[in-house]
């Protein structure tokens, strides 16, 4: 039997709506293939990978940063490699101290240089004293910008102790993963100076652990692990 003209006509339509289907689901099939990896990376006993592992520090300023740079001072240098300092771009006086740190790191440990490292930017989700209406353009600014940072330095460890400029950064780190194309572990660890309360960022990441996107979430003072089971203690930094 001669088909009809519009079934001719409809056939060529027909066979590339079959071609985009079939490459769809190639597509699909491969997203849930390396998602599964992923997955599969992040349960098992070393998630971040082996050493040395690539680090990206997030700094704050003020007392986040005598914080941070108290703990990286007991980090093995040869297992956490390279340091990759993520600093807000109006932040100058924190990338000093960590120049500073790494110098007299070095030479403490007879070293003729600092090990690599690499200082990095992004712009603040919200300014002191800024509104909270006329920070919603500037957050996302500074998450899209977080996300640009995650995909081109890849680390696999992200380390942060409270400032808000954590936030766009873990969430870049979260759209990594949930992607299928890199595990990214994250460290938070709560300032010194909330004894009995979660800041922001913790309140937000503490809630995030509860769904396993924050593996590691620290604080300082051990009454706040009662009110926060998930929360692990350590005591002070500094």
């Amino acid at each position: 039997a001669i088909l009809p003209q519009r079934v001719w006509v409809a056939l060529p339509v027909l066979r590339m709506a079959a071609i985009m289907t079939a490459i769809m689901a190639i597509l699909v099939l491969a997203w849930l293939a390396r998602a599964l990896t992923v997955r599969w990376r992040a349960k098992s006993a070393r998630p971040a990978g082996a050493a040395p592992i690539r680090t990206l520090v997030v700094m704050g300023s003020g007392g986040h940063t005598a914080e941070m740079l108290a703990l990286l001072g007991g980090l093995d240098r040869r297992k956490y490699a390279p340091l990759l300092y993520a600093f807000a771009a109006s932040d100058h006086t924190s990338t000093r101290r960590v120049v500073a740190f790494e110098k007299e790191r070095a030479a403490s440990d007879g070293l003729p240089q600092p090990p690599a490292y690499r200082i990095l930017r992004i712009p603040r989700s919200r300014e002191v004293g800024q509104s909270y209406w006329t920070s919603i353009p500037t957050t996302l600014h500074a998450l899209f910008r977080s996300l640009l940072l995650v995909m081109r330095e890849r680390p696999s460890l992200v380390l942060c102790n409270g400032p808000g400029t954590c936030i766009p950064i873990v969430m870049a780190s979260w759209a990594l993963r949930l992607s299928g194309l890199q595990h990214v572990e994250i460290c938070f660890v709560e300032s010194f100076c909330r004894v009995d309360s979660l800041s922001l960022s913790g309140k937000i990441l503490i809630t995030a652990a509860a769904v396993g996107l924050c593996e590691h979430f620290v604080v300082q003072w051990p009454q706040l692990v009662a009110k926060y089971p998930r929360a692990t203690y350590i005591g002070r930094l500094c």
